[in-house]
């Protein structure tokens, strides 16, 4: 029994710093479903069907973010806007799904904050409270 214990024990010690890897370049898995679960909702609510979206997918972004938001967010491109990557962020505290003002251009390769057609009426700046 004590050596089973003990083999685990390594076990476990060997295969943390695998784990740690793993989550750092993936992000947390739970945390990527939860965030996918709650956008994809918010996307139904707010009338979109999955007719009208070409690519959606998690995003964990390499850079600091605002505070106020998970790490993790949600990256769209819509059928009729296929050069544009709308993103979506969850609220730490309230968990309430937020359309970024920041889009991301294809055909520049920047950041716009322009109104487009996918833009909600509020959005939020992921750049700001870094």
């Amino acid at each position: 029994m004590k050596k089973l214990l003990v083999m685990a024990a390594v076990l476990l010690l060997l295969s943390s710093p695998l784990i740690v890897l793993s989550i750092l370049n993936h992000g947390n898995p739970l945390m990527n479903k939860w965030i996918t679960h709650d956008v994809k909702n918010h996307l139904t609510e707010m009338a979109y069907e999955k007719s009208d979206i070409q690519k959606e997918q998690y995003v964990i972004p390499k850079m600091v973010i605002n505070h106020d938001f998970y790490q993790t967010h949600y990256g769209v491109i819509f059928k009729d806007e296929p050069q544009l990557t709308y993103y979506y962020g969850k609220k730490k505290w309230f968990g309430e799904v937020v359309q970024f003002c920041e889009k991301d251009n294809a055909s520049t390769y920047d950041l716009t904050a322009k109104t487009t057609e996918h833009s909600e009426e509020s959005c939020e700046y992921m750049l700001e409270n870094r």
